[in-house]
């Protein structure tokens, strides 16, 4: 029949040896390892991003309010500025309109102006009633006097620019 089989042969074939079982639980214990580091480190990053996400949304909330909170000031500055324009083109309208009224009870009726304040006025109502031939030619020998007198009665001028130009066409036209 058959030989009989030597019992260390059978201990080899059947039973793992000590130092197999030592080397698969050390292989199990780094895999237990490597597994509860991997699985704290994933946690501790989802840890932080929750953190990082609820900052977030919290400043975006601080940021909406702001912006808000803005958005109400310049439209408050917008309603501000809109009724202060106002305001100034309904004074500078006033002050147009008294400035005209002076000067049509003060004009000369026969264009002539007898002293400083006088031709003052005068170039004051041409520069108010845009009439820059008239200023321009009305007075070329009281020169002297005009010279001190032309930068008072333009900031009058509701154009200045225009109205200088004007003026100056009008002088060099006649050539």
């Amino acid at each position: 029949m058959g030989s009989i089989p030597d019992p260390g042969e059978l201990a080899e074939l059947t039973c793992p040896s000590f130092d197999d079982f030592q080397r698969q639980t050390s292989l199990m214990t780094s895999c237990t390892l490597l597994y509860k580091e991997l699985f704290d480190r994933i946690t501790s990053l989802e840890q932080n991003l929750q953190k990082k996400s609820e900052a977030l949304k919290h400043n975006l909330q601080i940021l909406g309010h702001d912006i808000k909170a803005k958005l109400a000031s310049l439209k408050k500055r917008e309603v501000t500025i809109d009724g202060s324009v106002e305001i100034a083109l309904e004074r500078m309208d006033e002050h147009r309109e008294a400035a005209l009224k002076s000067l049509e009870n003060s004009d000369h009726p026969d264009g002539e102006v007898d002293d400083g304040d006088g031709l003052l006025q005068l170039l004051r109502s041409f520069c108010l009633k845009m009439h820059s031939r008239e200023f321009a030619i009305a007075k070329k020998k009281e020169l002297d006097v005009l010279r001190s007198q032309i930068p008072l009665a333009l900031a009058e001028c509701v154009g200045p620019a225009r109205f200088a130009l004007e003026a100056i066409s009008e002088v060099f036209s006649r050539g």
